[in-house]
């Protein structure tokens, strides 16, 4: 179909005209598509669809999970997580200063055990390690252990950080160095997903240590993200963020950015879809 304006920021013609960050999760509940998001990096909001993506609910702000000293707020990307709990877990990170962009960045889990209702989000666990500042961040439950959540987070370096919970997202007990895991220098977006019928993890990333973005490959983990191997090269020029599913015959679905032109500064030409022969 085509495409269709979700929610204009200045619509109601405040200060706030940035919309960005969104962490979409499909719901059991009435299979509902439920889309939080951020107004201006500062305000959480969400919207929601319980007809596959052809209407969506008037947006509404999320009271109780924003603090009043934080100056920035991201969601994922790319996604959110429903856990076999039914909890819905938005990995998402903040920076206390101003200007940064979240690169001085602590990350936090979002949480809701009751479908998503507006009033019953909650703040889970935090997690942060030394200088790497971890943020844009994806979630995934490692299956048969319920409520194990491991999270993938791009950082201020070249290296990735893992964080991992084993209550759900209330607590991290355990934050690390993917050292197997690079990025370019000042990081970038990745994504990941765990196949339960293989209990592995994918990742897609870049990799690259440079300043530039390029490179956007595939990795493999065996032992629940301490350990990453190269699988091949996506897109070796100019790329940027991807997204990762697993579609209904199992296979692995890629959604991701690249250019025809390598610049410091990454400006996608083409976002393309396209299914992983793994």
């Amino acid at each position: 179909s085509d495409l269709q304006i979700l929610y204009r920021a200045n619509s109601t013609n405040d200060k706030y005209t940035g919309v960005g960050n969104i962490a979409p999760v499909q719901l059991k509940f009435n299979q509902r598509i439920l889309i939080p998001f951020c107004k201006n990096n500062l305000i959480v909001m969400q919207t929601y669809s319980d007809d596959d993506g052809l209407t969506f609910s008037h947006p509404q702000i999320i009271p109780n999970v924003t603090k009043p000293h934080w100056k920035w707020v991201g969601l994922g990307p790319p996604a959110g997580l429903l856990l076999q709990s039914n909890r819905i877990l938005i990995p998402s990170y903040y920076s206390i200063h101003n200007n940064d962009n979240g690169l001085l960045s602590t990350g936090y889990v979002m949480l809701n055990d009751n479908n998503g209702q507006l009033d019953k989000w909650y703040l889970g666990g935090e997690f942060h390690y030394e200088t790497y500042f971890p943020n844009e961040c994806q979630a995934v439950e490692l299956l048969p252990n319920q409520n194990s959540i491991f999270i993938n987070s791009r950082s201020l370096g070249m290296k990735r950080i893992g964080a991992c919970s084993n209550n759900g997202g209330i607590t991290f007990n355990k934050i690390k160095v993917l050292n197997t895991l690079v990025q370019p220098l000042t990081g970038c977006q990745g994504s990941m997903i765990y196949h339960e019928n293989t209990q592995q993890l994918y990742y897609t990333g870049l990799g690259e240590t440079s300043i530039v973005r390029s490179n956007l490959s595939l990795y493999i983990s065996k032992d629940n993200g301490e350990n990453w191997n190269y699988i091949k090269t996506i897109y070796p020029g100019s790329s940027s963020y991807s997204s990762l599913t697993i579609l209904n015959d199992q296979s692995i679905g890629l959604l991701y950015e690249w250019s025809n032109k390598t610049d410091v500064i990454f400006q996608p030409d083409y976002i393309t879809f396209t299914i992983i022969n793994k």
